[in-house]
């Protein structure tokens, strides 16, 4: 694992600085952190590994081809094919990752025999709802079901590592923008992520290329 930096800069006047009445730095910190997450997030999903992390998605291995003419959907028995092309081991473990238009897809899957359905919503607000008994997580960052798109995710995410290097460096400046008389923040993040086991234990389906 490499450090690649991220970084968010702004700038406030003088005046806000003194003057505001609320916890000014507070926002800051919190805007310049979801600034980094962001930035950093969609490089953990979708990276491409060179000048910047592996993503999640590139990194895994292929589960499932979709069937032709279908413009890249999955079926029922795709999703099954998913779940079982991941090993026990890791597949006890396993959790699911797809944008909405997928998950909205798999909303619909019914078993063709009983007729339920394969998802199942969660009781609790803080537990996800489930796909085969498995959780599913949502990031806007995988690609919508598409003809060779890699839309939907399965296996123990906990295997893809993610290294940052001494947490968010913070640093203010009334010297950078003196001229203006701002004020300069500067958040800096480095950080990286990969798959560390390579063997299987998180596959994609991606819908045919036909």
């Amino acid at each position: 694992l490499d450090a690649y930096k991220y970084a968010f800069t702004t700038q406030i006047s003088s005046e806000l600085e003194n003057d505001t009445a609320v916890d000014l730095v507070g926002y800051l910190a919190r805007i310049g952190g979801e600034a980094l997450a962001n930035g950093s997030g969609a490089h953990f999903v979708t990276g491409t590994g060179s000048s910047q992390p592996n993503g999640v998605v590139p990194g895994s291995t292929l589960g499932v081809t979709g069937g032709s003419g279908v413009t890249g959907a999955f079926t029922v028995n795709d999703i099954i094919d998913l779940y079982y092309s991941v090993i026990g081991p890791y597949r006890k473990n396993g959790e699911w990752l797809m944008a909405d238009a997928a998950i909205k897809a798999a909303r619909k899957l019914k078993d063709a025999t009983s007729g339920f359905y394969l998802w199942n919503n969660s009781v609790l607000a803080d537990e996800p709802s489930t796909l085969l008994g498995r959780p599913v997580f949502n990031d806007t960052n995988v690609a919508d079901p598409a003809l060779s798109a890699k839309s939907v995710v399965f296996g123990d995410l906990s295997k893809y590592m993610i290294r940052d290097v001494r947490g968010v460096r913070v640093e203010r400046s009334t010297d950078f923008a003196f001229q203006n008389d701002l004020v300069t923040w500067r958040f800096i993040l480095r950080t990286d992520g990969d798959l560390t086991d390579t063997t299987g234990a998180i596959k994609h389906f991606i819908g045919n290329a036909a």
